[in-house]
């Protein structure tokens, strides 16, 4: 689906007049993630950065939920999504390695836990239905891991019965993404409310989408459909990424759908200098300046199809990891707006000049409990027994992630 949205910004022709942020668009609500002061200063926030640790935003699918999340059969020629055979264990121990690994994330990871009741995978199904929106997911949960967790390697586990489960990169990264996207523990830092008008900004929908009109001004402007604030914006993205080498999550549709992205990069550059009104004077501004800035994201990777890979594309959903290859799917979103200055050069505000501009932002610690040495009973598994809000027994799935090396 990204590879046939148009990304269009548009400009307005007046002068954008700032604005203070509100307590919603605070962007000091990440020193809680950072640990460290947020720096307001416009001179000394770099200008580019990009993570430290090329490991991290990695692409992966938002495991849509019309196909059964990570209960869908990602690497089988006949997926058969919600209506497929569970295998019982008699069944499993004749199955090659190869028809092993067409099985779903859930499924090996049951299989994995000697779990022939198949409990995650049961529980996985009977949330989602076939009926849902196309564009319905975990795609929260794929963004968070992609920030929070290194990407995973392949790796192999032999159950108590002896049956041997492969799981994939790709097969890794879905129960991560299940994890971070039922995982209600850990600090969390967000800013920015959800809008709910619907439609797209002109240029911005997908084939999917069929006609979308573009929300009308008035609804377009509400407090929620004209944040982030654009001050709060540039805060962030310079603290988190370009100090403090921390990825975070965008929303980068503006409007009432969802696409949650891992940021990891940007590019700023100022464009020019704004006038200083009376009014901006009396509220503390002594200097306003356009910035346009380029945010560099982890995109979608996609099930296979074979029309698409005749044509050449490499962007799939992989056994094998992404990172660093040409299979690494990655986007960008080129935004523009005004900063406010006070008399120090702090940053105190700022107003959106693009009709493109994210929703909200958001993060999530890593679970502080996590490790990937296996056996140790307080690791990724531990912390996912509350997913649904049910009891499973997930512990095991410390011993699944093991990051790749660099």
């Amino acid at each position: 689906m990204k590879k046939i949205a148009v990304l269009a910004t548009l400009c307005l022709a007046s002068q954008a007049h700032a604005a203070k942020w509100d307590k919603l668009n605070s962007p000091f609500v990440f020193n809680s993630i950072t640990k460290v002061m947020t720096e307001t200063n416009f001179s000394r926030l770099p200008m580019s950065a990009k993570l430290k640790d090329d490991r991290l935003a990695w692409s992966e699918n938002f495991w849509p939920s019309n196909k059964g999340g990570i209960a869908y059969r990602w690497n089988s020629a006949n997926p058969q999504p919600f209506h497929y055979h569970l295998n019982t264990k008699e069944e499993l121990k004749q199955m090659s390695e190869a028809e092993l690994a067409e099985l779903s994330p859930a499924e090996l990871y049951d299989i994995s836990q000697n779990d022939y009741q198949y409990t995650l995978t049961t529980r996985v199904l009977s949330t989602y239905n076939e009926n849902k929106l196309w564009w319905e997911g975990i795609c929260h949960g794929w963004a968070l891991a992609a920030v929070n967790y290194p990407e995973p390697a392949p790796v192999s586990l032999v159950n108590k019965d002896g049956i041997k489960v492969h799981f994939g990169s790709s097969d890794v990264k879905g129960l991560l993404a299940m994890h971070d996207a039922f995982n209600s523990k850990g600090r969390h830092a967000s800013v920015g409310g959800r809008c709910g008008a619907e439609g797209k900004v002109a240029g911005e929908a997908f084939e999917e989408d069929g006609d979308v009109p573009v929300p009308s001004k008035v609804d377009a402007e509400v407090a929620e459909c004209a944040d982030t604030n654009a001050g709060t914006f540039h805060l962030v993205i310079t603290n988190m990424i370009g100090i403090n080498s921390k990825g975070f999550v965008a929303d980068v549709d503006r409007f009432n759908d969802v696409w949650n992205q891992p940021v990891y990069a940007y590019e700023s550059q100022v464009v020019e200098e704004k006038g200083v009104t009376a009014r901006d004077v009396k509220d503390g501004v002594s200097r306003k300046v356009r910035v346009k800035t380029t945010m560099f994201y982890g995109d979608e990777l996609e099930f296979f199809d074979a029309a698409e890979a005749a044509t050449g594309y490499i962007g799939f959903v992989s056994k094998l990891p992404v990172t660093g290859t040409p299979a690494q799917q990655t986007n960008k979103k080129e935004y523009d707006y005004v900063l406010e200055l006070n008399s120090r050069g702090d940053i105190v505000g700022g107003e959106w000049i693009s009709e493109t501009r994210p929703d909200f932002l958001w993060t999530k610690v890593r679970d502080e409990k996590f490790t990937s040495t296996p056996g140790n009973g307080n690791g990724l598994g531990g912390a996912i027994i509350g997913l649904f809000k049910k009891k499973y027994p997930l512990e095991g799935l410390n011993q699944i992630y093991k990051p790749i090396k660099r």
